[in-house]
């Protein structure tokens, strides 16, 4: 029986911590961005047959309201 492989999409997030002294929200997301590296362990990625490639490209969420990116000042 033929076998076929099917693309498929779907959404994920990721929280990266950036430690600086940048106020500039649209700074800080772009620090962010370049930061990022999510992985997935070989069990989670699908192993075998099945595979799942979280991508490399981020974007941050932007605030409707500010039109700016949203930044959170994490607690020490």
């Amino acid at each position: 029986m033929p076998k076929y492989a099917v693309p498929l999409t779907s959404w994920a997030n990721i929280s990266v911590t950036v430690v600086t002294d940048e106020t500039d929200p649209e700074k800080i997301a772009s620090l962010a961005a370049e930061a990022a590296s999510p992985s997935l362990c070989h069990q989670c990625a699908g192993g075998g047959n099945d595979s799942l490639d979280v991508g490399d490209e981020w974007d941050p969420v932007i605030n409707e309201e500010t039109g700016k990116p949203e930044v959170y000042r994490e607690n020490d």
